[in-house]
């Protein structure tokens, strides 16, 4: 397991309720998956060499991470390498974690045209017209390093700090789309799109690049003719990627020109969407992919029409903060509930602005009247 975080320990629980022995890989060690897991490795997930050490040495079965885009190279490369199951080639894996390559695919296929540029340094920006404009690392997740520049003074006098957040010292500056966002999450089997749902993406106020506060799922905002063609949109970028099997997920802003998608990865997302969408309408995407990746036929992904929407919603704190829970309590009609720290202990840093401490789901017109202004 490429990683020990919150989004990882998702896919461990399954997998040690399957009767699996985990490895967990990481930098440091420090994650809620260490309580879950069989053996800790103090591996970067990006060292491929030495996760596929680890993989030969330990005899392992499946080398795999959910929620991570720096580990899907890592999980292709080590992978096809031992001839373990995988979904996406090593190039594909490549491409999509980087988000300048990403945005060049797209334009090649002619699909969600968005005006952009590489970026290593501020002489790049020169002739650079179109703001506010959104700037990024290319090679990096979780919104680290993202920051909205309204005029080429903002853009320039960024540039640096971003770019601490990037392994290969390379940005990306985007044109701000303005529009509602969307999660698209699909599933793929023998090359057909068989599974996309759409969900509201809500996001932090004030924060660039999109620290996302809670999804509602069924969207109750994206018109059905919007939802369709957003669905359209990626039916055909998972086409053009050639995926064969498994998850691909998107994030999509839906501009008075359509939707764009602004992210893809083949994976499920890192926030504990598939069990939203398996509390709403039964579909299991996450039991769907360790299935299809062991080469077993993923069970019935259809979903029924007028499914009652719900939503989830994330506690926050900024990093150094002390967590308890008493400060984030359940709501009366919770579904589920989960929190990622124990009473007293300190925050993490991982985008560095607000850190997600816990999650609940619940009926969306419970989470409406709740919360709803007087």
């Amino acid at each position: 397991m490429l990683g020990v975080g919150n989004a990882q320990v998702d896919l461990i629980r399954y997998l040690k309720a399957d009767g699996w022995w985990v490895i967990g890989c990481s930098y440091r060690p420090e994650g809620r998956g260490l309580e879950y897991i069989d053996r800790f490795a103090h591996l970067n997930i990006t060292d491929v060499d030495g996760i596929k050490r680890l993989a030969c040495s330990e005899k392992a079965d499946l080398v795999y991470s959910i929620g991570s885009d720096l580990a899907m190279p890592t999980v292709a490369k080590v992978s096809s390498a031992l001839g373990l199951p995988v979904f996406v080639p090593k190039e594909t894996a490549e491409m999509l974690q980087n988000k300048l390559s990403l945005r060049r695919f797209l334009a090649v296929h002619d699909i969600s045209p968005i005006r952009h540029r590489k970026v290593c340094g501020p002489d790049d920006l020169e002739g650079w017209e179109h703001f506010p404009s959104i700037v990024k690392p290319v090679d990096n997740q979780g919104q680290r390093g993202v920051f909205l520049a309204n005029c080429m003074e903002e853009a320039k006098a960024g540039i640096e700090n971003s770019l601490r957040f990037s392994r290969s010292r390379v940005l990306i500056i985007e044109e701000f789309l303005e529009g509602p966002e969307v999660s698209v999450n699909t599933f793929v089997v023998n090359g057909e799109t068989v599974f996309s749902e759409v969900s509201d993406r809500l996001v932090v106020e004030g924060y660039a690049g999109g620290i996302p506060r809670g999804h509602i799922y069924p969207s109750v905002y994206c018109p059905p003719a919007t939802m369709l063609e957003a669905q359209k949109l990626t039916h055909l970028c998972n086409h053009y990627l050639g995926v064969e099997n498994g998850p691909v997920y998107y994030q999509v802003i839906l501009t008075c020109h359509g939707p764009r998608i602004v992210e893809a990865t083949p994976r499920l997302d890192g926030c504990h969407m598939w069990r939203l969408i398996k509390i709403v309408s039964g579909a299991d995407l996450l039991n769907a992919s360790v299935r299809s990746l062991l080469g077993e036929a993923p069970p019935n992904l259809c979903v029924e029409a007028d499914l009652q929407s719900h939503y989830l919603g994330f506690h926050y704190l900024p990093p150094g903060g002390k967590f308890y829970r008493s400060d984030h309590p359940a709501p009366d009609s919770v579904k589920h509930l989960e929190y990622y720290y124990a009473d007293g202990e300190t925050v993490r840093p991982i985008n560095g602005h607000l850190e997600k401490v816990g999650y609940y789901i619940e009926p969306y017109e419970k989470f409406l009247y709740r919360t709803r202004k007087p």
